[in-house]
């Protein structure tokens, strides 16, 4: 008798984090603040309060919307004179070469002009009651959630920030599977009639109910958190 093999989805560590990210959203809502459910370490001591405690941490990589150029480009405007037999043609030959070239420029030029998501750090990303931290190797960067100035999720583990930070507003996408902890951390402190709060888009379609298929559901019925 052959074993039915089994048709539940393996269990990732990304569903752990939404899980936890679950739990911790039920608290909140609820108006407890969460005591940490993971052991989480850091090489830096807590830098917005002093009673800093770490919900989660995970790797993440942070997008900007740059331009890789301005708009301009080099013109190949040699100038090339065949004598002789065949002359002519070699001439016309290379002034069509030169043309394609330069048009071939000016396309790629316009193309990089238009800004894009480009992925400019990458590290390890701190949550707590209070904030989040960015650690890379460039240093560690502590937002406060008011600092925060609007968020949403725009895909699964990817959230996209608006802040206010000590070099000017910034608009940044973090990509990290702790994302939905950190808008959902934040709309609760900030924003509770943010609209993805309230219709429960914060959250994966279709992950409570893979969740419920497991040995530990979360207390989360709905997405869309009643504060």
């Amino acid at each position: 008798m052959t074993k039915r093999r089994s048709t539940t989805p393996e269990w990732t560590d990304r569903d752990s984090a939404l899980w936890h990210t679950c739990e911790i959203a039920v608290d909140l809502a609820h108006g407890t603040v969460p005591a940490p459910r993971l052991q989480v370490v850091s090489i830096f001591p807590p830098m917005l309060a002093s009673d800093e405690q770490y919900w989660a941490a995970g790797p993440y990589v942070l997008h900007e919307e740059r331009a890789r150029g301005d708009g301009s480009y080099v013109r190949d405007s040699g100038f090339f004179f065949a004598t002789g037999r065949g002359g002519l043609t070699a001439t016309a030959a290379v002034a069509a070469l030169r043309a394609r070239g330069n048009s071939n420029r000016r396309k790629q030029a316009q193309m990089d002009a238009i800004p894009r998501w480009t992925p400019i750090d990458a590290g390890t990303l701190y949550l707590s009651r209070y904030g989040f931290h960015l650690h890379s190797s460039g240093g560690v960067w502590p937002w406060d959630w008011p600092s925060v100035t609007a968020a949403q999720m725009v895909g699964p583990a990817a959230v996209h920030i608006f802040g206010a930070s000590t070099r000017g507003p910034v608009s940044w996408i973090v990509q990290s599977d702790w994302a939905e902890l950190l808008f959902v951390a934040w709309a609760i402190a900030r924003h509770p009639r943010h609209p993805q709060l309230l219709t429960g888009g914060w959250l994966p379609p279709g992950w409570l109910a893979r969740c419920a298929g497991h040995v530990h559901p979360t207390r989360l019925t709905t997405p869309a958190l009643q504060l």
